[in-house]
């Protein structure tokens, strides 16, 4: 497949994407509850679940493909759906050639409100069962059982035991950096990307309530044992 059908907007109608794009990201599932453990974990358990997702998925498709099937069970049931919702709508032929057509659907019609019609052209890859063509003509082979059992054909090897991996000496010592280690006593650093929130408006510095001075409090100022003086003599008059 060209790198370029895995964008929906050159894949020509065709939904490349379902067997690209949705298929890789539905991998992601094996990551899950690894985000916290150590790189060798991760890497384990990764390559561990894909050695077991592979095969089961390739004898998934496998047995299907020898019950005669040729697409892929969702893609089967959705088939069946569409053709029992065809049998309530009403196709005109609009072309010679068996391309265009006009279909008034009567799903879900409601008294006194007209039905909806459409206008269908086979040059768009649909189909039309009243004049009996056939479906799967317009169908890409990509959807088939036969490609998806390539996707699934991958093996990985069995990994020995770590005990028995030949492990080569570094030609050089490695040294941690001692300033990413995290702090054990105090506050963390925090890692969050500052915003407005976290601005601070200024506020004018407190004053000592005894001489209105900037710089200390009521308990350290200078002046106090004169204002104590003051206040003890006006209290005894």
């Amino acid at each position: 497949m060209e790198p370029w059908q895995w964008a929906q907007c050159f894949d020509e109608g065709y939904r490349y994407g379902q067997m690209t794009t949705n298929l890789v990201e539905a991998i992601n599932f094996v990551l899950r509850r690894t985000r916290h453990l150590p790189i060798s974990a991760v890497f384990s358990i990764t390559f561990y679940k894909l050695a077991t997702l592979m095969p089961k998925m390739g004898l998934k498709q496998a047995k299907q493909l020898q019950a005669g099937h040729v697409y892929v069970k969702k893609i089967r049931d959705v088939m069946k759906e569409n053709a029992e919702r065809a049998r309530l709508m009403n196709a005109e032929l609009y072309s010679r050639n068996l391309e265009t057509f006009r279909v008034t659907e009567y799903i879900g019609r409601q008294s006194g409100i007209p039905p909806r019609s459409y206008g269908v052209d086979l040059r768009n890859r649909r189909s039309c069962a009243t004049y009996n063509l056939n479906a799967e003509q317009y169908i890409d082979d990509v959807y088939t059982l036969e490609h998806t059992l390539r996707i699934w054909g991958n093996e990985f090897p069995v990994l020995r035991d770590v005990s028995t991996w030949e492990v080569q000496l570094p030609v050089f010592e490695m040294l941690p950096d001692r300033s990413l280690r995290r702090r054990i006593k105090g506050r963390p650093t925090t890692t969050r990307i500052q915003n407005d929130m976290d601005i601070r408006e200024q506020v004018d510095p407190k004053c000592c309530t005894i001489c209105r001075t900037v710089g200390h409090n009521r308990s350290k100022c200078p002046h106090r044992n004169v204002y104590t003086g003051q206040s003890s003599q006006s209290e005894r008059n």
